[in-house]
Formats: structure tokens, C-alpha cells, sequence
């Protein structure tokens, strides 16, 4: 009976050193040195282009919009995509674009507050002499108050969760043709936007790796905008379908994740190692415990009075 009760106190013990290293639902962390790069392809009629997109931690900042102030990650983004017709089109013609700009996330999270983008490429159509060259150059800035995507949260977040949420959108779009600006415009409106999280966990396999992941339908208008594949792991997406607000029977764009780096994942392998190395400890302590009682050690005799346990750290 006394090596059940001991055996019992000894499990309780380890559950006890155990939960210490469960990890909590952890924020979303970008230090510096983090990166995700993308790859992807984009149907735009008669031409698919295909590219790849990189989103670089910068800097931790603040950002107001409206009357509110947001302390944000700021992320840098760069790319590029191109791509040509094929020999069944009656007038070929090829797309060269390229991406620079940035994303700023609400600190500790993955909530859009603003994106600043600016693309110029070059669209030619024929060929040879022939050929028409076309410079053209946009910048959109857009600006989201409360942020986008504010009712994520990576850790709280999981299967068969659905909200809504209501955004002031504005956006500023400045385009060029060669050269000469011919369109500028401005606007504000309120957006509503419908997420859904699949009833169960999705694995998706990219160049990146095997993922486990929550996968999550934002839909506008009774349309479907984006969908949106996210891993713990990454602390981000590992895939994105966008859709037209004209057509969401087939995505006509589609990003994947192809290779990263997030430092948050090796910190979370140190603490897993520590906890696991305690428990080992404590597993060996226990086994010898026992052995020695079993065979009427220095623990056989009659119980002695011991000092109360330390509390608990604080975590």
C-alpha cells in the first residue's frame, strides 16, 4: 500500500513539473532575422504569371489611423512575377512585374493595420519590331481601422470558429502609364467580412515542409475573398487562395510558402529541451526513491517531518 501511495504522490508530482512547461497561448513574435518567402502564380486572362514574394521582419513601430495609435510589426515585402502567352494566343504578348513595399501587423499578432505597395513592370504585346512596350506603375495605400483579421488569435483561434468583423477601409491608388500619371483616387468605406474556420485541421505540404494547419474562409458580400491556411509552426500562412469579387469558383491567384525563418520556433525547441530534461530528472529521482524503499533503504524507517515545498515559480 505504501508503494501505491508513493508511486501516486510521484505521478502527481510530474503532472505537476509538466504543466510548468505547456506552453501558454503564445502570441504571435517577429524578431529580427525572420522571413517567409512565397511562391505563386496569378491567372490574368490570357497570361499566367508566376513569381515569388519574401516578407522580411524590419522593425517594431507605431502606426496611427484614424484617432487610434497601434504598435505594429513592421514587415518588408519585395518580389516579382512574370510570365508570357502561350503559342495558341492570336497576338502574344508577355507581363514582367516587380514588388516592393510594406505590411504592418498589429505587435504580436497577424491583424492587418496598413499596406503599402508599390509595383511597376513592363506589359509587351507582339513581337520583333512589332512589339509595344508599356511602362506601367501603380502605389496603393491601405489602411484598415480596427485592424483586419483582429478576431485571430494564434493559440485561442481554433476549428469551427466563426465571426464577423467590420473595418473602415481606406485606400489610395496612384497609377502611371509611362510615365505620366493618369489616375489617382481616393476612397473610404466600411467593410464587413465573415471568417470561418474549417471543423478540422488541414495538412498541407509545400517546398516549406508538412504542416498542420487551421484553415480559415473570409468571405464579403456572400463571396469568397481569400482563404487562408495558417500553421502555428511559422506563426503565419503557409498557403493563400485570393478570389475575384466577380468569380470565387477558382482562386486566380495562389500563394505557398516555400521557405522560412522564424525564431520564435527555436526558442519554443529550448524550452521544450529544458522541460524535457527536468522531467527526466525527476524520472530518475522517483525510480531511485523507490528502488531504495522497496529494499528497506535509508527510507524504510518511520517518516520524518519535512520542511513545507518551496512555491511554485512564477511564469
Amino acid at each position: 500500500m505504501g508503494l501505491v501511495k508513493a508511486t501516486l504522490a510521484c505521478s502527481l508530482a510530474l503532472v505537476a513539473v509538466l504543466s510548468l512547461f505547456v506552453p501558454p497561448a503564445a502570441a504571435v513574435n517577429r524578431s529580427e532575422g525572420d522571413y517567409w518567402l512565397y511562391e505563386g502564380e496569378m491567372d490574368l486572362g490570357e497570361i499566367t504569371v508566376s513569381g515569388s514574394f519574401r516578407y522580411e521582419f524590419e522593425a517594431k513601430d507605431s502606426l496611427v489611423v484614424g484617432s487610434e495609435t497601434y504598435d505594429v510589426d513592421v514587415l518588408k515585402v519585395t518580389g516579382s512575377m512574370a510570365g508570357e502567352t502561350d503559342g495558341s494566343a492570336l497576338i502574344p504578348g508577355s507581363v514582367e512585374m516587380v514588388f516592393d513595399g510594406y505590411t504592418y501587423e498589429i505587435e504580436g499578432g497577424i491583424a492587418s493595420v496598413r499596406e503599402d505597395m508599390y509595383a511597376w513592370g513592363n506589359i509587351t504585346v507582339g513581337t520583333g519590331s512589332l512589339a509595344l512596350v508599356t511602362r506601367v506603375e501603380m502605389q496603393d495605400v491601405t489602411t484598415y481601422s480596427p485592424p483586419l483579421l483582429s478576431g485571430f488569435a494564434d493559440g485561442e483561434t481554433g476549428t469551427g470558429d466563426e465571426w464577423n468583423e467590420t473595418t473602415n477601409v481606406t485606400r489610395t491608388v496612384t497609377h502611371w502609364t509611362n510615365g505620366t500619371m493618369d489616375i489617382t483616387s481616393s476612397d473610404e468605406d466600411v467593410e464587413t467580412y465573415s471568417f470561418s474556420v474549417a471543423a478540422a485541421e488541414e495538412t498541407v505540404t509545400t517546398d516549406a515542409g508538412t504542416f498542420s494547419c487551421l484553415k480559415m474562409t473570409v468571405t464579403r458580400d456572400s463571396r469568397v475573398s481569400h482563404v487562408y491556411w495558417y500553421s502555428s509552426d511559422v506563426s503565419s500562412w503557409v498557403k493563400i487562395s485570393t478570389y475575384s469579387p466577380l468569380d470565387d469558383s477558382a482562386p486566380y491567384m495562389t500563394l505557398e510558402l516555400a521557405e522560412y525563418e522564424h525564431s520564435a520556433c527555436s526558442d519554443t525547441m529550448i524550452i521544450l529541451i529544458i522541460g524535457l530534461g527536468i522531467l527526466v530528472a525527476v524520472v530518475v529521482v522517483v525510480v531511485v526513491l523507490l528502488m531504495m524503499r522497496k529494499r528497506g533503504g535509508i527510507l524504510a524507517g518511520p517518516p520524518q517531518q519535512m520542511p513545507p515545498p518551496p512555491p511554485p515559480p512564477t511564469v
